[in-house]
Formats: structure tokens, sequence, C-alpha cells
């Protein structure tokens, strides 16, 4: 039995946020999948976030083309999404329902680490973390406690 109470308390947080059982949200917390793995299952995430800039006006080709440069920038980044990773589950516990929206979120943990985070990048963290997600394209909604997210303003 762990003694880290804060961890235990985003073990909690989360299994009710996802429906799991303490057992499977205690795995998540300590076998986070990797960048690549997170791409594999999100074909259309890239450093941009979720597709590309202005993709209704490009060719097929193009668009392909440009998701192609945007998934490798993102990969380029793998140090920074750990660390965002790291940062996202020690501040913001997780919640249910998603509200609160990638672009804006990123915004929010800019001001607080000084540290500037494409909208692929965090999305990418939250991905690695387990938040609850809904696509909204080109960004990502997810469930995080606003309770936290207020502490960041």
């Amino acid at each position: 039995m762990t003694q880290n109470h804060r961890q235990k308390s985003w073990i909690r947080d989360y299994q009710a946020a996802t429906g799991t059982t303490y057992l499977n949200a205690r795995r998540r917390q300590l076998n986070w999948p990797t960048l690549a793995e997170v791409m594999d299952e999100h074909e259309m995430l890239g450093n941009f976030g979720i597709g590309v800039f202005n993709s209704p006006r490009l060719a097929i080709k193009q668009r392909r083309a440009e998701l192609a440069v945007e998934r490798e920038n993102l990969r380029r980044h793998e140090g920074l999404v750990a660390e965002t990773a790291l940062w996202l589950r020690d501040n913001i516990t997780p919640i249910k329902t998603p509200t609160i929206g990638s672009y804006g979120l990123k915004h929010l943990i800019e001001r607080a680490t000084d540290v500037y985070l494409p909208n692929g990048v965090l999305i990418a963290s939250a991905f690695i973390v387990g938040y609850p997600f809904r696509y909204d394209q080109p960004n990502v909604r997810f469930g995080m406690s606003r309770r936290d997210l207020n502490k960041l303003r």
C-alpha cells in the first residue's frame, strides 16, 4: 500500500473519472503509454494539434505531407511531452466530463511554467496521463478539474 497520499488521491480521481477499477487506474498511473504509442492511437495528432492548419483548402496530398511534417515535429518534443505529462499529473485532477479546451489550457500552463508549449505537445501529454477527452478539431477537450485550473489563473 502506498504512503504517497497525493498519488493515491490521483488514482482514486482517475478511477472515478474513467469508471475503471482501482487496480487498473493504478496500473495506468505506473505504466504510461509512450509518445509513439499515443501517436499510433491518434493518427491525426501532430505538433499543431489534431489535423493540419486550414486543411479544407488543401489537397489531400498536401494535407498528408503537412501532417507528416507536424507528426515529425511532435516526435522531436518527446522530452517536453514527458515533462508536461508529469506536470499535469501533479497539478490537475481528472474529472469525468471533458470541458476544458486544449488551446486555452496550453496558455494557462505556459503562464504557470514559463515554458512555451505547442498545442500538440499538450494534447499528447494529456493523452499519456489519461484524461477523459473529446475531439474538437484542431483542439481536444479534456476532463480536468475546474478548481485546479482556476488556481493557475
